[in-house]
């Protein structure tokens, strides 16, 4: 297998990971707006679930997590303003999946904990809400869901054309390291994952960690659509001199 060959098989990795995420928070959205139908946002407002509500949603969301092994959580998400009062009602109809065991999140008894973990404040709720449109948000820690480095695709749920939530799903950058790193080590040439603010998601760079901001250089290839994670194949490391051996005598000095 040749380099480009190596480098085609890490992209498409990588690609296959977030068209599936895109398509399953877009088809949860589609999903979502179907069941609410029924209900008309307020503007500036989303829409809190009923019980059959979320019992109508609930089967699909467990359908998005089985079909998709790398994908650790999948929901809805809402924030319902409350007329005459200050404070809203915080809807996280949230399922988790771990080694392919399904369990929902008990994430929206405690309605003080949502007010002190805000999530209108993450990118994933915030650009969906506001310019309903979607978004594949991280690395981030989700302090909310998992308390891991996360990276979330979010679609922003309409119900005529009116703002009623927010579809996402979660993979673990963590998952991304044992799907890609493997393909990444057969380059010849150090690698990165970076983000639509090149932000590293994944490394096998000599000093660029997960986290930090890359600044691109000349000569490095970036491969994947920019508004979501893309593949930075850098330049061939140069070659780090010999070392004399320990016990090698010093190099004479001219001294006349």
């Amino acid at each position: 297998m040749n380099e480009d060959a190596r480098i085609d098989r890490a992209s498409g990795i990588l690609e296959c990971v977030v068209n599936d995420a895109r398509h399953t928070a877009h088809t949860l959205a589609d999903t979502a707006a179907q069941i609410l139908s029924d209900q008309t946002p307020a503007p500036g407002s989303g829409l809190r679930l009923s019980s059959e509500h979320r019992r109508a949603l609930q089967p699909h969301i467990q359908v998005a997590l089985r079909l998709n092994p790398w994908c650790n959580g999948a929901g809805f998400a809402s924030y319902a303003t409350s007329a005459g009062r200050d404070d809203g009602y915080w809807t996280l109809e949230w399922w988790q999946q771990d080694e392919r065991v399904l369990q929902p999140a008990q994430l929206e008894r405690n309605q003080e904990t949502r007010r002190r973990l805000d999530f209108r404040a993450f990118a994933w709720f915030d650009e969906p809400a506001r310019r309903h449109r979607p978004i594949i948000e991280g690395p981030y820690v989700d302090y909310i869901c998992n308390g891991a480095y996360t990276i979330t695709a979010a679609h922003p749920v309409l119900v005529r054309n009116a703002f009623a939530g927010v579809a996402a799903v979660d993979v673990l950058v963590s998952t991304l390291d044992r799907m890609l790193l493997p393909a990444m080590r057969l380059l010849s040439s150090p690698a990165l994952i970076v983000n639509a603010d090149s932000r590293v998601v994944t490394s096998t760079a000599r000093g660029i960690r997960a986290g930090s901001l890359w600044r691109p250089q000349a000569g490095a290839r970036l491969i994947g659509a920019p508004d979501a994670l893309r593949l930075a194949v850098l330049p061939p490391a140069a070659p780090r001199p010999a070392r004399a051996p320990k016990d090698a005598a010093p190099p004479l000095r001219h001294t006349g």
